[in-house]
C-alpha cells in the first residue's frame, strides 16, 4: 500500500502561553501538514483512517505543564504513517533547531489538536 508514495508529513508541536493578569493559559498544539510527490498539499479527506486527541499521550509535568513523551511522538507518527501509507512523517517539537522543510503557512492542517491548561500569573 504505497498510495501516498514519496509524500512528506511533517508534525510540528508548540507549547504557547497568554498572560491572563492572575493567571496564565497555556497550551499545547499539535499539528501536522503534507505535500504529495507531486507537490500537492493533502487534506484531511486524504487520510484512510482518523486522527483522534485520544491518540496522543500527553504527559504532565510536576509544574503542570503539558508536553508529549518520546511515545507519545511515535504513536503519533505511526498513526500517520497508517492514515497516509507509503508517505515519509517526521515530527518537530518546538525546542528543535530543525523547523523541518515544509512551508505550511497558511494550509489546513491534515491534523491538529489543542491541549490548554491554566497557571498561576508571573505577577
Amino acid at each position: 500500500m504505497a498510495m501516498f508514495k514519496g509524500a512528506r508529513i511533517e508534525v510540528h508541536d508548540e507549547v504557547w502561553g497568554e498572560d491572563h493578569g492572575d493567571t496564565v493559559e497555556f497550551g499545547l498544539t499539535v499539528a501536522a501538514g503534507g505535500r504529495t510527490a507531486a507537490g500537492h498539499w493533502l487534506t484531511r479527506n486524504d487520510a484512510r483512517s482518523a486522527l483522534h486527541e485520544e491518540d496522543i499521550d500527553v504527559l504532565m509535568e510536576n509544574d503542570g505543564s503539558a508536553f508529549i513523551s518520546e511515545e507519545g511522538k511515535e504513536q503519533v507518527v505511526d498513526r500517520l504513517a497508517q492514515a497516509f501509507p507509503g508517505s515519509e512523517v517526521h515530527y518537530y517539537s518546538d525546542d528543535e533547531d530543525d523547523g523541518g522543510e515544509l512551508d505550511v503557512a497558511g494550509k489546513a492542517p491534515i491534523f491538529e489538536v489543542e491541549f490548554r491548561w491554566e497557571g498561576i500569573g508571573t505577577d
